[in-house]
């Protein structure tokens, strides 16, 4: 059974976020990364040989996904941010073989992320339930049913790196309350490894993370009525020590005018970066600090061989 339901706060909600901070930081939001295309583009990118994101934690999943279950006996996977939904897919069939029914539901701002979830899904079984949910996680967790079993929350595939620490102590402590006391939050963390490691994940050699990040342009442009010229940026990707993060930027090849509805202009000069993506790496004294201000409890962690993915398995304290 599926359903599909839609919040208010969705990708081009009227009342979203502008784009640059200040003249001198500027940013896009992440979120304008996923729309269709883009939601497309990254799938592609997680398939690529430099990005070990994906295939770390499905490993990780395949390996430990009797154990994740036996410890939590859930009854509902409620998954935050879901993409296509393949690495959760592990879960679900395991957790089938001794449920009589399962319900999971899929959360994300992209319909196309939700379209690939439910391609991906809908012929498992028919012991499973399926639900679809277009909305924005930043805002609209308050709103979700209260009523329900067991329920794991997962917020897979290191996403909680595209957030700063303010945020994403935010945004856990928002889903610890509205856990329950039967429910877990499954995390999963990209933690510090060898930089030429990372930087490489978000540089490919086939040029597809470029295209995505470039994308984004094409998202504003349609979405705020701007003349942005993709062809006049240069993707670059580095890692900040200091952070230990990821930073995507868009740099300006040439100097030139965006032209806002409202008459306004942001002039760029050549060299000039947009910001439209972090991604932190953990180290596991960052984590246990984050949990303890979000009032989680950690249960168990299970990683790689190599260490470079972790995923944690917590309960709301």
């Amino acid at each position: 059974m599926t359903h599909l339901f839609n919040k208010k706060n969705s990708q081009y909600a009227k009342d979203s976020e502008f784009l640059f901070s200040s003249l001198k930081n500027k940013k896009i939001p992440t979120k304008y990364l996923y729309d269709e295309k883009g939601s497309k583009l990254f799938e592609e990118i997680c398939t690529t040989r430099e990005y070990y994101i994906t295939r770390t934690e499905k490993k990780i999943l395949n390996k430990h996904s009797v154990e994740i279950l036996r410890l939590s006996n859930v009854k509902e996977f409620f998954e935050l941010g879901s993409g296509s939904s393949k690495k959760t897919k592990v879960l679900i069939k395991e957790a089938l073989k001794n449920e009589k029914k399962i319900k999971y539901t899929s959360f994300d701002i992209s319909q196309k992320a939700l379209n690939m979830s439910m391609k991906e899904l809908k012929n498992i079984s028919n012991k499973l339930e399926i639900n679809f949910i277009k909305g924005d996680f930043l805002k609209d967790l308050h709103t979700l049913n209260k009523e329900y079993q067991e329920r794991m929350y997962l917020f897979l595939g290191s996403t909680i790196g595209n957030f700063n620490n303010d945020l994403a102590i935010k945004f856990l402590s928002n889903i610890s309350k509205v856990m329950k006391k039967d429910d877990f939050l499954l995390l999963g963390v990209d933690k510090i490894k060898d930089r030429k490691i990372i930087k490489s994940a978000y540089n490919d050699k086939s040029g597809i993370t470029e295209k995505f990040n470039k994308n984004i342009l094409n998202v504003i442009n349609k979405k705020d009525k701007l003349n942005f010229n993709k062809n006049n940026f240069s993707h670059e990707a580095i890692f900040n020590e200091d952070k230990k993060q990821i930073e995507m930027y868009l740099k300006s090849k040439v100097f030139q005018k965006i032209q806002f509805p409202n008459k306004k202009q942001i002039h760029l000069r050549k060299g000039d970066n947009i910001l439209t993506e972090i991604s932190r790496k953990f180290s596991d004294r960052i984590l246990r600090n984050l949990f303890v201000k979000s009032s989680l409890e950690l249960k168990k962690s299970f990683t790689d061989d190599k260490k470079f993915f972790s995923i944690y398995l917590l309960k709301s304290k």
